[in-house]
């Protein structure tokens, strides 16, 4: 053990597996390289990679009182002088500490209770329920008379406990993870865990992608209540953007879920329907640049036909006659740079593109670069209701989108410690049940009222925002990536 080293370096591919939890390491994605001599002065060593927030300190350093901090500035090393390991520290001392905290939440057994020594886990829950069924053991009156009036809880747990009785015996986990890789959902977990995701899907449908951030939509281990966002990766920046959304398992079913979950693998175009339905909805369209799905790519490409014959791009003249009739066309509908260059981008696709292509298809390159206004539009309304949803507290969720927003900024500009802690104030924030007012906005910064992760400039920003709407950095950072 002690010859191992640990490197922490980005992955360039997505071909390596995660040691832990057996999933693709995506590329682009933080990992933790772990090299493990075979043997003393070997000059070759069994290698393997992990995700940081899978990655637990091996237990002779932790015997050693090694914690987390010191692991990271004592053993960690970065494959590019340190610069990464510096750059992320932040990110990089959080992950761990999660994964550590998971260690130790699983090694403490739950105590009984001294009322009635039940079990609160839910699969534990549904475990011994199919127990008492199979011994056909006699209900206490008590119990019988209670069943008249069930709650939408006790339903719900009815209902599991049904799906459960299907699946409990002859299913492995390979087979249990078929279901999940036919509805495109994540396969990591403990066998109950998958078993757990698999029941939810076939009462409720599959997990869709996030409305905050269009990222996969994820259950946590031990948290059954909750959806969570697991995060987008960005590939102008070449990294994952973490999202703080959640929400209830059993709510807002049109946002979070889609139909069917497939108990059989489906045919291959129904395969493709649904990566296509997630690529479509990242890139802001939500199939709205097929034009057999949006109105307004219909009525575009419809009167672009009838271009067909009359552009002449061969001299300046008809080049510019060209520009201005796409101009023309797409104004107010397709969503354009808000800038005075809007017209000269429009133009270098018409030009790029006028060989070889119809005015047809010039206005479908036109869609797939920019998108359409009104779903921008609705993707804003669907992405203000999903924080609404999401919030303790509906009225915070402009501000928490506008520090989102800023956020998103930071990362573009590769500035991960100042994107974090925005995200790590939206953190709090969305918990936060009290209304934030121009008028106690400071007071979570300071004194007895202080927030984890609100300093004295997030305080400042929230204040602002509160009495004008939106704040100067987020008004600077807009400006700037026009």
């Amino acid at each position: 053990m002690s010859g191992n080293t640990y490197s922490v370096q980005l992955a360039k591919t997505s071909r390596a597996k995660c040691k832990v939890c057996k999933e693709p390491i995506q590329k682009g994605e933080l990992k933790i390289f772990v090299e493990a001599p075979l043997r003393e002065g070997a000059n070759f060593a069994m290698t393997t990679s992990h995700h940081v927030s899978c990655f637990k300190i091996p237990r002779k350093l932790t015997a050693d009182g090694v914690d987390v901090e010191e692991f990271v500035e004592d053993y960690l090393t970065a494959n590019d002088d340190g610069e990464l390991l510096l750059d992320r520290k932040e990110e990089i001392l959080e992950m761990l500490r999660e994964a550590a905290s998971k260690t130790k939440t699983k090694t403490k057994k739950a105590k009984p209770s001294e009322n009635d020594g039940e079990t609160t886990d839910l699969m534990e829950r549904l475990k011994e329920a199919a127990k008492m069924d199979d011994s056909d053991e006699e209900e206490p009156a008590k119990k019988k008379a209670k069943t008249k009036a069930q709650s939408k809880e006790e339903k719900e747990f009815k209902a599991m406990l049904s799906v459960y009785r299907k699946y409990q015996k002859g299913f492995t986990v390979a087979t249990l993870k078929d279901f999940l890789r036919w509805n495109q959902q994540l396969l990591t977990g403990t066998k109950a865990f998958v078993l757990f995701k698999v029941i939810d899907g076939e009462l409720h449908g599959r997990l869709s992608i996030c409305p905050l951030c269009q990222g996969d939509l994820k259950f946590v281990e031990d948290d059954y209540d909750k959806i969570h966002c697991s995060g987008r990766y960005d590939e102008d920046i070449g990294r994952r953007i973490p999202c703080s959304y959640t929400a209830p398992r059993l709510g807002n079913p049109e946002t979070v879920r889609a139909h069917p979950f497939h108990l059989e693998e489906p045919p291959e175009e129904e395969k493709e329907a649904m990566k296509q339905f997630r690529e479509d909805a990242r890139e802001g369209g939500g199939g709205g640049t097929k034009p057999a799905d949006n109105p307004v790519a219909q009525e575009l490409l419809k009167k672009s036909e009838s271009l067909e014959g009359k552009l002449d791009f061969t001299t300046n003249t008809g080049r510019k006659h060209a520009v201005g009739e796409f101009v023309a066309l797409v104004k107010g509908k397709v969503d354009l740079p808000e800038n005075r260059n809007a017209k000269m981008e429009i133009g270098k696709l018409v030009m790029a593109n006028c060989n070889g292509k119809s005015p047809k298809e010039i206005m479908q390159v036109i869609f797939d670069k920019y998108g359409f206004a009104n779903v921008k539009q609705e993707k804003a309304a669907a992405a203000e209701a999903a924080a609404e949803a999401s919030c303790a507290n509906p009225k915070n969720a402009a501000l928490i989108l506008a520090l989102e927003e800023c956020s998103k900024y930071y990362f573009a500009e590769s500035n991960a410690n100042a994107a974090l802690s925005y995200k790590k104030a939206i953190a709090t924030l969305t918990g936060l049940e009290e209304e934030i007012t121009e008028k106690n906005a400071l007071s979570f910064s300071k004194g007895k009222t202080k927030l984890p992760g609100i300093g004295k400039g997030t305080a400042e920003k929230m204040k602002e925002f509160c009495r004008t709407g939106t704040f100067k950095k987020l008004e600077e950072k807009r400006e700037a990536h026009k």
